[in-house]
């Protein structure tokens, strides 16, 4: 046999037709190989029709539109290209995941973004991007059902340009429910065409009229023989390349053989090395191309004759691959067990030196002083606390704002200012006009804790008569209650710090406390000296039956209000990224502007409109969860730009009450305005559910959060709290106990412990009281009493300065598998016990994969706890007007339940991180150190006396 060289100059023929650029050596190369052999004629089809706008249908892992895009690029052309893809996967692509869109982005991004885009979307949702007659060339190569590729053709054909030219991928593919043959052999005659049978074949249909004249020659039936010659260069010149993805598609499988796939290795460079002898001799095609003629056929049987024996040291290749690839996921397996085990040990030998020094440092002199000194101080707390009601109100009024300072600094909750008899009855809601929505939902929430509730948007000619006020935006008033007549109510955004002054920081300081409706302001208030437990997190959310609402606090009711607009924005239109997105809505939609409009003329207006768009006025706002939620309890939907703070708003994005655009983004706005339009047209009855349910859920998370601090803050007792939360839901059946006035421990916990947790996990905001110890066990009391109402058997609740150990996934499925095997042999599963009670009593341990299990008669510790039924009843009877702190905290509470049948590990499951202070004692956790560590040795000893009685 002649060789490949000879070959091709022999076969010399004139194909001016061939421009260079079908010799064109494509950057990217990956999966489906087939598309790869037909590169040379997409690149050759760029240079020949010269689009002004390629669309590709189905981009997948971008073989075919990076070729399209290098093409562009070499023949420096003004196309725009746009890839349509969901990157989903489909019912012939197989779903797959994120990496493929991520390394297209890799291979895309950095050459291609100044006249690229990939449109992450459904292809029908892609179609109002385009205009009409306005695409040269289209690639269809989505779902290859005929329903699927006709539909896309037919719903594309109106966009198609005068000279377009719309390309089928998987032409020649018959198998299972692959339909485009079909549709192509319906179209192939109604338009010139040419067809290429290679690579699971490519249908090329000339659209549009107006074609270049080589093009069209191709095309035309009555040049059958230069269609065949076309198809076999074509062929010859896409079949390296489907090859060489192939390869790379094998080599990307063997890259982690290391050591092990040294023979592979070895063999893939032959293989190389031969591919690259390969490209060497069809790279020649550009010096030969003259002389192809005569011996066109040669040169393709030559080809299929590589293309079996290619196959052939392929499927070798594969099993040998696959051969060393079991042997390396065996070692690797053992790796990890093996860096699993060494990250267990590394993690229990800090932990027992952390342990070691804490223990030292309590047996110092130094430190035996400090315990004394410390229960001196709290001696003469209680002593003042008795003294407190005797005392002037002045000097009362200075020493508990002194206090209050001192507390804060040291991170300890104050104890509530005692009521004098009668005075807690009438509150007054001080608000201005842009927050009256605000003041309505504390006024609900006040009136419904029986209190008498005066609404007010200016400071009262008699004076602050009444017994206490919540002032809204306090540094709006020139006016002021007095510091512990008055709860602020802060709603400046952190994001612009003009308001924060020492001047506002004062008020905010010297008020009884501090209420902030988002997580993201208490942090910044932190930085600023303004911290738990004088804060609280009070989220605003929406007003149920607000009609009622306004008239109880001597407003009109709302009126029946039919839709005279599209859209509705209110507010300051001085900013010019607001006026810039206004004017790209009004080419839209009917748009209602309005800057200075408020009370029953705004509620009007709010439902005279289909939908209200809220833009920020700062690019880096938060979310303005006030007028959201004004809009929703008038029963509009809200289309809203995203916010910095837009991951702490989870439930209310996935409502479906409201529809989020990316910041910035005028043309996604208007998209997400025209899908809410949509869908309030075609299923009104599902928005107005969607509205209705947010409204009501958000509604119970404000009352539950607003009675909390109330709570915490003495203004209403344990007998209005149980009656104002009793239709507040369980939370969940595995909760992490957290406040988020703490930001720093709720952060740690967010952003370090949940990700490595189940999905399922919630966190709950935990009920505050002074002294800290009464609201943990508060929290305790109220999760129970919720789980037994709810007719839930058991509920797992972690504290947010718990430390998961390297292992805890794989011992947390063996605790869970022995737990399960002895279903009602136990009520609590401990995770962590800091003390052992001395008349505590070993019921039982037993050995089952490696895990020690420890059954005893009591407990103590709420670090990591599983409760079921009887403990949860415990719970459940827990009396928060006990307020003794040795007999009446939650572990010491439980802890007296010697019947209890508490199940533990050794070593304990879990750990206490040493990063976080204690929310209830001021302390750090470090000084638990040593405490832990003496009960796991006390247990460990019980542990050795239980098995050598021979009670086992």
């Amino acid at each position: 046999m002649k060789p490949m060289t000879d070959v091709l100059r022999e076969a010399s023929a004139d194909y001016e037709w061939l421009p260079p650029a079908a010799l064109m050596e494509p950057h990217h190369l990956t999966h489906p190989a087939p598309w790869a052999g037909h590169i040379p004629f997409a690149a050759w089809l760029v240079a020949v029709a010269r689009p002004d706008v390629l669309v590709e249908l189905g981009a997948y892992s971008g073989i075919s539109y990076l070729a399209f895009c290098q093409a562009i690029v070499a023949q420096q052309l003004p196309t725009r290209a746009y890839a349509v893809d969901t990157w989903e996967g489909d019912a012939h692509a197989g779903a797959y995941g994120e990496h493929i869109y991520t390394s297209l982005r890799q291979h895309h991004d950095p050459h291609y973004l100044r006249f690229s885009t990939l449109m992450r979307m459904r292809f029908d949702e892609a179609l109002g991007s385009f205009a009409e007659g306005s695409v040269d060339l289209l690639h269809i190569d989505g779902l290859h059902t005929y329903e699927a590729v006709r539909h896309d053709f037919e719903s594309w054909l109106p966009k198609l340009s005068k000279r377009a030219v719309v390309l089928f991928h998987d032409s020649n593919v018959y198998r299972d429910d692959f339909g485009v043959h079909q549709l192509w052999a319906e179209l192939k005659d109604r338009y010139p065409s040419l067809h290429f049978p290679h690579s699971n074949g490519l249908g090329v249909l000339l659209v549009g009229p107006e074609q270049p004249a080589l093009l069209r020659t191709l095309c035309d039936p009555t040049h059958a023989a230069l269609q065949s010659r076309v198809q076999a260069v074509f062929g010859a010149l896409g079949a390296r390349f489907e090859y060489r993805a192939e390869m790379q598609a094998l080599g990307l499988q063997l890259a982690d053989a290391q050591q092990q796939a040294r023979q592979l290795e070895a063999a893939g460079q032959q293989r190389h090395a031969w591919i690259e002898k390969q490209d060497g001799d069809i790279r020649a095609l550009e010096l030969t191309r003259q002389q192809w003629q005569s011996r066109a056929e040669q040169v393709q049987a030559t080809l299929d004759e590589a293309g079996r024996h290619t196959q052939q040291q392929i499927q070798a290749l594969e099993q040998e691959a696959a051969r060393k690839q079991q042997h390396i996921e065996q070692q690797t397996a053992q790796m990890r067990t093996l860096e699993l085990e060494a990250a267990q040990k590394q993690w229990q030998i800090e932990q027992q030196s952390q342990q070691m020094q804490a223990m030292a440092r309590q047996l110092t002199p130094l430190w035996q002083v400090k315990d004394a000194l410390r229960s001196l101080k709290s001696a003469l707390f209680r002593l003042k606390q008795k003294l407190a009601p005797y005392e002037p109100a002045l000097v009362r009024r200075v020493r508990h704002s002194l206090r209050r300072r001192i507390q804060r600094s040291q991170g300890v909750a104050p104890q509530p200012m005692p009521l004098l008899p009668g005075r807690n009855r009438s509150y007054g809601v001080l608000a201005t006009a842009h927050t009256q929505f605000v003041a309505h939902a504390l006024a609900q929430v006040l009136r419904k804790a029986g209190f008498e509730v005066t609404v007010l948007q200016e400071v009262p000619s008699q004076g602050y008569v009444l017994d206490m006020y919540i002032v809204v935006c306090p540094q709006m008033f020139r006016q002021l209650p007095p510091g512990e007549k008055r709860i602020v109510f802060q709603m400046e955004q952190s994001v612009s710090p003009r308001w924060f002054t020492p001047e506002y920081l004062s008020i905010l300081e010297n008020s009884l406390s501090a209420w902030d409706y988002a997580p993201a302001n208490l942090a910044f208030l932190e930085g600023k000296g303004v911290r738990y437990p004088h804060t609280f997190l009070v989220p605003i959310g929406g007003v149920a039956d607000y009609s009622q609402a306004l008239q109880a606090s001597g407003e009109p009711a709302l009126q029946p209000a039919e839709p005279v607009c599209d859209v509705l924005f209110y507010g300051d239109v001085n900013a010019p990224r607001r006026q810039e997105m206004l004017q790209q809505l009004q080419r839209h939609f009917t748009v209602r502007i309005e800057g200075n409009l408020f009370g029953e003329a705004l509620r009007q207006a709010v439902r005279q409109a289909r939908v209200v768009v809220n833009i920020h006025y700062y690019e880096g706002a938060l979310l303005e969860t006030t007028r959201i939620y004004e809009c929703l309890s008038l029963g509009t939907p809200v289309v809203t730009e995203s916010s910095a703070d837009i991951d702490a708003y989870h439930a209310l994005v996935n409502s479906g009450a409201v529809r989020v655009a990316p910041v910035g983004d005028a043309s996604a706005l208007v998209k997400a305005v025209e899908q809410l339009l949509q869908q309030i047209t075609i299923a009104p009855a599902e928005v107005r559910l969607a509205v209705e349910q947010e409204v009501l859920r958000s509604a119970r998370q404000f009352e539950f959060m607003a009675c909390r601090a109330l709570y915490a803050l003495g203004r209403i007792d344990t007998a209005k709290w149980d009656a104002m939360t009793q239709n507040q839901p369980l939370p969940g059946e595995r909760m992490v106990l957290s406040m988020p006035e703490t930001h720093r421990r709720r952060a740690h916990f967010v952003h370090e412990t949940l990700p490595g947790l189940a999905h399922d996990v919630t966190v709950f905001d935990g009920v505050r009281h002074s002294p800290g110890w009464l609201g943990c066990a508060m929290s305790y009391h109220y999760l129970a009493r919720k789980a037994l109402q709810a007719g839930v058997p058991r509920i797992e609740v972690m504290e947010d300065d718990v430390e998961m150990p390297p292992d805890y996934a794989l011992r947390r499925g063996k605790v869970d598998a022995w737990l399960q095997q002895h279903e009602g042999e136990w009520d609590i599963f401990a995770g962590l016990i800091a003390k052992i009670h001395p008349d505590t009593q070993v019921l039982d341990v037993q050995q089952r994969d490696g895990e020690t299990f420890v059954v005893l008669d009591r407990m103590t510790s709420m670090v990591h706890n599983i409760y079921t039924r009887p403990a949860l009843e415990a719970l459940a009877q827990w009396d928060a007007n006990v307020r003794d702190p040795h007999t009446n905290t939650i572990d010491t509470y439980l802890q007296t339940k010697a019947q209890m049948r508490v199940v533990t590990t050794l070593p304990f499951l879990v750990a206490h991180t040493t990063e976080m202070d204690s929310s209830l004692w001021g302390i750090n956790n470090q000084e638990y150190l040593a405490v832990i560590y003496k009960a796991e040795q006390d247990l460990r000893q019980l542990v050795d006396r239980f098995l050598q009685s021979g009670a086992a």
